[in-house]
């Protein structure tokens, strides 16, 4: 049932894309990792902590490899996504904070993502 009802939020809520987000739970919040690469990312404020849910894409999107990433934060914990990108190249990488009654979301540089 939460995730028929995230799914039904991300759905009306929209989605934003900028450098660094606060977002309130269950808003979708969407990011350019590089030309072919991207992630969701949406949460659910329990009891417990933050359930975070990061959903990347890479590739174009026809064969786009998906994968599902989840994790629970409580107060002031952080985790991050590094996404692999070709050899030589560094990693993109998102990192989440729980920072209190939102999620903090610190995104790649510009210049990572544009690449």
């Amino acid at each position: 049932m939460k995730t028929l009802l995230a799914t039904a939020a991300l759905a009306i809520a929209g989605v934003a894309t900028v450098q660094a987000a606060d977002i309130a739970p269950v808003t979708g919040h969407w990011t350019r990792l590089g030309e072919h690469s991207s992630a969701l990312v949406y949460y659910i404020d329990e009891p417990d902590g933050f359930h975070v849910v990061v959903t990347t894409q890479q590739g174009a999107r026809d064969k786009a490899a998906v994968e599902r990433f989840e994790t629970v934060l409580a107060a002031g914990q952080s985790a991050a996504v590094s996404i692999p990108r070709t050899a030589g190249e560094a990693p993109a990488r998102i990192e989440f904070s729980n920072a209190g009654g939102h999620l903090h979301i610190a995104e790649p540089p510009a210049s990572v993502a544009a690449e």
